[in-house]
């Protein structure tokens, strides 16, 4: 770390390449993260449910990021619907 210090102090220009470089990892890091613990098919824990998969109901969202908001929230509505009737 501190070889990296004296690099970036002796040339300057260097800064932004480890300051993205090392952002771009850490968000890489994240998502990782994310992803093993919210992924519907990601299994860390043997003892709980077998299929964890299962747990998701048709009206609910596991994408991390989706445009179309509004696709889901009228698929939720349908099914508190279908469950009142």
């Amino acid at each position: 770390m501190a070889g990296i210090v004296q690099l970036v102090k002796s040339n300057p220009a260097l800064a932004p390449l480890f300051l993205f470089g090392g952002s771009g990892v850490m968000v890489g890091v994240a998502y990782m993260g994310h992803c093993l613990a919210n992924g519907p098919d990601v299994i860390i824990n043997k003892t709980a449910a077998e299929k964890p998969w299962n747990r998701i109901q048709p009206h609910e969202n596991a994408k991390l990021y989706s445009p179309n908001k509004a696709f889901w929230e009228n698929r939720k509505e349908r099914a508190e619907e279908l469950k009142r009737a």
